[in-house]
């Protein structure tokens, strides 16, 4: 145990999901399914004023949050900024939670044009390295307590300090924090296992061995056909870590050039197509959404799936039902399974701050107080993921639950969605992958697509 909140004290995380819909281009940390869970934390009200300075003059921010669509969210959201503005009365907040669905990062960049855009905003990282490159962004270094710059994951900080070329003032500063973090682990369901005689994922199998595992977990049970391996193409999360196993990755930084045309790509995807072609996942799966899957995987369906932490309060709830065949003990965790890098897909959503705000003293405040142990440890217990601060992650909620745990082990071998700011990655993976799988391309055509695509898009963002 010690070893383990020793992890978790150095890597302090955490879904999704999760992370794709609308964010895919980003990094996509959760996918916003319907869900129903009980809010498992209260949030203590009993504040004192936090100043005792003579009254100031009152302020109003505009904070506006990407992905308020998961359940809970901006409910736990709202709840925590009515305690902050009781501990510093001369402060209110103007609180706008967006969907995904409704695209907020196009929302964002827009209002941002129009110099008419909240003073802090929840980004979906790495959205927050291309407005720090434009100059939209504020350098937080100043404006965060020296606890909190202290108490910050370690391995999501550096994906918080801008290394681009785009803006040279900014280079090395912290254009963001980690108001909450993400990362995908293989849920399973133990009673099928057992249906089927097969033993448990164990840490450290190949590709290969999983393909096998699926195929013995494909029949029928209690009358309904079941598949060995959940997945879909519609978020690149369920098979980029195949091409980064092999050491893949989306852009070489040195020029800014496409990397999808690696021999590195080419092995992840055919390893990822062997589990389309051996016939272990669902029909239609390639355009399959996210709550189609999380339901087949819940009604039993899917015996596994690459996922979230935020889908694991909805499958207990579902479960623990008395008309469900299984229970919620049948849910267990394997942490992301490959021979090499043990690569799993992380991703972040993050506080910045308008780099043209005057309400500077205040946006400190709050983000000071988002990204304190309390508050960090109350929206993550409330809504899923892993804290961004170590002090919330060490909460025996994250350290001591084996689903918890399980993610957090995943962090071990993280990898971020490394697009560096060049959009519509995601989109471009998404269609060239639905139509390899339905065999439109071969894996040769589908890299050339990829690459072309990815090097049009560099080249416009390089030109405008």
């Amino acid at each position: 145990m010690k070893k383990l909140i020793a992890l978790l004290l150095s890597i302090a995380m955490v879904a999704c999901l999760f992370v794709g819909c609308a964010k895919e281009d980003t990094n996509p940390t959760t996918e916003a399914p319907s869900q129903t869970t009980a809010a498992p934390v209260e949030i203590d009200t009993n504040v004192t004023t936090a100043s005792t300075e003579a009254p100031k003059e009152p302020v109003t921010l505009r904070f506006w949050q990407a992905g308020g669509d998961t359940v809970g969210a901006s409910s736990v959201m709202r709840l925590l900024l009515d305690k902050f503005e009781m501990m510093y009365p001369w402060i209110t907040v103007e609180y706008q939670a967006i969907p995904w669905s409704s695209d907020p990062h196009t929302q964002f960049s827009v209002a941002l044009a129009a110099d008419d855009c909240a003073d802090v905003m929840v980004l979906g990282s790495p959205l927050d390295f291309q407005l720090a490159g434009e100059g939209k962004l504020m350098p937080l270094d100043d404006l965060l307590s020296a606890e909190v710059l202290a108490d910050i994951s370690d391995v999501l900080k550096s994906e918080c300090q801008y290394i681009g070329s785009a803006n040279p003032d900014m280079y090395g500063k912290m254009m963001s924090v980690p108001l909450y973090g993400g990362t995908r682990c293989y849920l399973y369901n133990t009673a099928i296992f057992d249906h089927f005689g097969v033993e448990y994922p164990t840490e450290g199998m190949s590709h290969a061995d999983l393909l096998e595992m699926a195929k013995k977990l494909t029949g029928e049970m209690n009358g309904k056909q079941v598949y060995g391996y959940g997945t879909r193409a519609t978020t690149s999360e369920q098979y980029l870590h195949f091409a980064w196993n092999y050491g893949a990755k989306l852009i070489n930084t040195e020029d800014m050039s496409p990397a999808t045309d690696s021999e590195a790509w080419a092995k992840g995807m055919e390893d990822y197509m062997a589990f389309y072609n051996a016939g272990v996942c669902p029909e239609g799966s390639g355009a399959m959404d996210a709550t189609t899957l999380l339901n087949m995987f819940i009604n039993g369906e899917v015996a596994m799936f690459l996922s979230a932490v935020d889908y694991v309060p909805t499958i207990k709830a579902e479960w623990a039902k008395e008309e469900s065949a299984f229970a919620p003990e049948n849910l267990a965790v394997a942490p992301l399974l490959a021979e090499t890098y043990a690569t799993t897909y992380t991703g972040a959503d993050v506080l910045a701050v308008n780099a043209a705000t005057v309400n500077v003293e205040a946006t400190s405040l709050l983000v000071n107080y988002l990204m304190g142990a309390e508050a960090q440890a109350t929206y993550c217990k409330n809504v899923g993921f892993f804290p961004g601060v170590m002090s919330a992650a060490a909460d025996p909620f994250f350290s001591e639950d084996a689903i918890q745990a399980g993610y957090a082990k995943s962090m071990e071998g993280c990898h971020f969605f490394g697009n560096f700011g060049v959009p519509g990655i995601g989109t471009i993976l998404k269609a060239n992958t639905q139509e390899l799988i339905n065999g439109n391309i071969t894996i040769e055509q589908w890299q050339e697509n990829v690459t072309a695509e990815i090097n049009a898009k560099v080249v416009e963002m390089q030109a405008g």
